[in-house]
């Protein structure tokens, strides 16, 4: 994990380091489960035992490179935030903190105090809390070269926070993004929300820019045509 200084950027060795080229961008589903055994402690995500006992370890994603096993985190309400968005704000915090460069349509709410991403799962999708080995298809809806609605892809498996789960444990597949061997992507599970309604034509987006060595997360449309984008889906959830 890097450690992010007072104006918001990494230490310069550490950004070095995370601008390395990506080499194996996923890693295992022990390793994935180490992570959140960390993460539920120095986060306070209150996590227990029972909760990493019953996580399924089998491999299933097969032999396609970007269909891959998640340890996806999915957190309780407290008092102060529902589920669906402490789980975002949790995991783009914890992915944030991998990259030497980040940015979201939030972020003038985020640099005067820590406000949960503005989203709602769309219709359909149920939060249960917990942590949970899920296959997702990290490439499913793209299509090379060719330009694409994402409100044409929504459907009841489309992924969310199982998409900011894989940027927080795989940061070198945030690093590869480039629109053609590794698609940006979609988290077409959830919706925007601006000032607190919803807004089903907006939707959070997944990005790189090499040339800002930026991880974005931004509110795109859902009825905009856009070349180089996936919108992952589950395609097992244990």
């Amino acid at each position: 994990m890097t450690t992010t200084a007072s104006n918001g950027r990494v230490k310069a060795h550490q950004a070095r380091a995370a601008l390395r080229p990506p080499g194996v961008m996923f890693t295992s589903l022990t390793e994935q489960l180490s992570n959140v055994r960390r993460w539920n402690a120095e986060r306070r995500w209150g996590l227990g035992a029972a909760d990493f006992h019953a996580v399924d370890l089998t491999p299933r994603a097969g032999n396609d490179p970007l269909v891959v096993d998640i340890i996806a985190i999915y957190l309780a309400d407290t008092a102060e935030c529902n589920g669906v968005m402490r789980t975002c704000q949790e995991l783009w915090t914890v992915a944030a903190e991998q990259q030497p460069h980040t940015w979201s349509w939030d972020w003038y709410r985020d640099s005067w105090q820590d406000i949960p991403k503005p989203v709602r799962l769309i219709d359909g999708l149920v939060h249960r809390p917990g942590i949970r080995r899920v296959t997702v298809d990290l490439s499913a809806g793209y299509i090379p070269g060719a330009h694409v609605r994402p409100s044409a892809l929504r459907g009841p498996d489309s992924a969310h926070a199982e998409v900011l789960a894989a940027a927080a444990h795989f940061p070198r597949w945030i690093r590869a993004m480039d629109g053609h061997s590794v698609p940006y992507t979609w988290l077409l599970g959830y919706e925007v929300m601006m000032r607190g309604e919803r807004t089903p034509l907006r939707m959070p987006a997944l990005s790189w820019s090499h040339l800002r060595h930026t991880m974005s997360l931004t509110a795109a449309f859902m009825n905009h045509s856009f070349s180089g984008w996936a919108a992952p889906v589950r395609v097992n959830d244990m």
